[in-house]
């Protein structure tokens, strides 16, 4: 038999034979066609099998070279439409929803609050509403929000062809009588503007009475608190003649009139001549944070103070006890506020404890992590939902000044526990936060630059409407 590789015969020819018709063959090819040298080869770092005296194929021609180039027009993908360009906005009345929707008169309208124990169908009997009605006009609004867990006293607007309330989202959920298919429901958006204010005032007796007086809102003053509580300790620090600055966003319901919301962008606070500020940043996707010009983040592990407008009463160490008269160690510090005083978690963390402790009266401990927790006794009454294995958030209110327990008037007593430990509150080391991501940090100056200019600007009220949201970018 005779074996074939590639295309040549074996067996008969023997091993010299095969060489001596390879030899011939390189003869002839070589006087019929030039060669090129050996150094012109590129094999792209591949070994060659022969290549000394082979003929060289022409290069094959790139047939996109034959053609002249093209520009292709390429169109960018839209911008995805933002909510408000999609639903439609709140009406000033019911009724002109229900005329604007369906054609028909609203006739009279009266509001009616949700009861305790009362769903949706027991409020709409009261209204007048028939069974039938009832039914359709529910399966109609399930489609647009859930019905599980409504507040108690949610109000709603009510009228023969329909009815809306709004919800937590601040949207208004209408659900209409229509003359051709029957009940039908729509989610639109209640209109609103916004506006920037600046605050700034001298601290004569406390930051909480010199915000007041500037008129502040609750909330951007506590978050004000919140912010500079971790660098500040308010009741030893804070001297008469002090500064603060805040730079807020307020948000109006343009139907109610109502305040809304407010946002704080910017807390500043001129401290025996040195000068604090922290600017409101979006950093990732979990939320903002606040940090100083330099990207430094505000936020250590714990507050040194968890009440807003208190004085220190009581620091600590070895001191005589106002009740026993004897000395005694005191493991924490006393604030001073009065009845009634929120008072904040130091830090995000599980409930360990909350209830009656002996002579701590009404008492809260919260885990923070495997080191650090932090103690609150004698509180008039403890905040809702605040009970053992719940997690609370930096800054929730968990409870309320008062003197329960042994204790000789309204104030807060305050311990912060290392590894079990009680240790000072006002002098321990905390660990900070992250600092901001140098990739971020070109943004992040930007918005320093914007929040810079309205605080230099020092106006009392503007108009702001889309602009402030480059402050969040």
């Amino acid at each position: 038999m005779e074996k074939t590789v590639s295309r040549i015969v074996t067996g008969r020819l023997g091993a010299f034979g095969i060489a001596a018709l390879i030899s011939g063959l390189v003869q002839m090819a070589s006087a019929a066609t030039p060669t090129l040298p050996d150094a012109t080869i590129d094999n792209g770092g591949l070994e060659p099998i022969y290549h000394s005296g082979l003929p060289l194929p022409l290069p094959r021609p790139d047939i996109a070279l034959s053609y002249a180039a093209i520009p292709i027009k390429v169109t960018p993908p839209e911008r995805r439409p933002a909510i408000e360009d999609i639903l439609p906005s709140s009406t000033a009345t019911l009724g002109q929803m229900v005329k604007q929707q369906t054609g028909l008169e609203s006739g009279s309208e009266a509001i009616f609050s949700l009861r305790s124990g009362e769903g949706v169908a027991k409020l709409l009997r009261r209204a007048g509403y028939s069974a039938k009605d009832i039914a359709a006009s529910i399966n109609a609004m399930a489609t647009k929000t859930s019905l599980r867990s409504l507040p108690i006293g949610l109000k709603f607007t009510v009228c023969e062809n329909g009815f809306v309330f709004s919800n937590r989202a601040g949207r208004d959920i209408y659900t209409l009588r229509d003359p051709d298919s029957g009940w039908l429901a729509l989610t639109a958006i209640r209109p609103v503007e916004s506006y920037l204010t600046f605050a700034h005032g001298i601290i004569e007796n406390s930051i909480y009475r010199a915000a007041a007086a500037s008129a502040v809102p609750d909330n951007a003053l506590l978050e004000y608190i919140r912010i500079m509580g971790f660098s500040v300790d308010f009741q030893r620090e804070v001297r008469p003649g002090d500064a603060f600055e805040m730079l807020y966003e307020r948000k109006i319901d343009l139907i109610s009139g109502e305040e809304i919301g407010t946002q704080l962008h910017y807390a500043g606070l001129r401290l025996s001549g040195d000068q604090l500020g922290f600017y409101r940043f979006n950093k990732d996707k979990k939320g903002a944070g606040w940090f100083d010009k330099d990207g430094n983040s505000a936020a250590r592990t714990l507050i040194r103070t968890p009440i807003a407008g208190a004085r220190l009463s009581s620091s600590f160490g070895m001191r005589r006890h106002p009740i026993s008269g004897y000395n005694a160690m005191h493991r924490g510090v006393d604030f001073s506020a009065p009845t009634g005083t929120p008072i904040i978690a130091a830090g995000s963390g599980t409930i360990k404890k909350a209830g009656w402790l002996g002579s701590y009266g009404r008492y809260v401990q919260i885990r923070h992590n495997g080191t650090y927790s932090t103690a609150y006794a004698h509180m008039s009454r403890i905040a809702k939902g605040i009970t053992p294995g719940a997690r609370v958030q930096q800054g929730q209110v968990i409870g309320y000044v008062g003197s329960s327990g042994r204790s000789t008037g309204p104030h807060l007593h305050y311990e912060i526990l290392v590894n079990n430990r009680k240790v000072n509150p006002l002098t321990v080391s905390l660990p900070t936060g992250e600092k901001i991501d140098p990739s971020l940090l070109p943004v992040f100056k930007r918005t320093v630059g914007l929040v810079n200019n309205e605080v230099m600007a020092n106006g009392a009220l503007r108009y702001v409407a889309n602009d402030l949201t480059l402050l969040d970018e």
